[in-house]
């Protein structure tokens, strides 16, 4: 028996009551976003709780105590001054001088490349070869 598809029937979406026609005769919402906030007004599901800015200054603080930095620090990205020391206490060590560049730099040494092309030995060849099984003896040892 061939396939006869179902005419569509108009009804109302049981979650934002809008007209649309169905094909299934299980289909009660337009829609996939309908089905699934239909679903959250059944469940009380409010999605996830949004971070307040308390919330995220607790967590960094907390965070900041288990790595010891001072939240000083933190809150202005910015190191604390030093405090200024006495100035006959600070002594200037002077830096060392760079040693003076060579004049001349070495020449490099190239070796000459050949010309002709060079000629290479050629292998040994095998002293003994192998004998070789006739045919008909290497099927029969194949067969046992």
């Amino acid at each position: 028996m061939p396939y006869v598809p179902r005419p569509p029937d108009t009804i109302k979406c049981a979650h934002c009551k809008k007209l649309f026609e169905r094909r299934h005769a299980s289909r009660k919402y337009c829609s996939n976003s309908c089905n699934v906030l239909a679903s959250y007004e059944r469940t009380g599901y409010r999605g996830e709780p949004r971070a307040t800015r308390a919330d995220l200054e607790r967590t960094v603080a907390q965070l900041m105590a288990l790595v010891n930095i001072k939240p000083a620090l933190v809150a202005t990205s910015k190191p604390a001054a030093p405090k200024p020391a006495a100035k006959a206490a600070v002594k200037q060590v002077p830096k060392p001088a760079k040693p003076a560049p060579l004049a001349t730099k070495p020449a490099k040494k190239v070796a000459p490349k050949p010309t002709a092309a060079v000629a290479r030995p050629k292998k040994a060849k095998k002293a003994a070869k192998q004998p070789v099984k006739p045919k008909e003896e290497a099927t029969r040892i194949m067969r046992l």
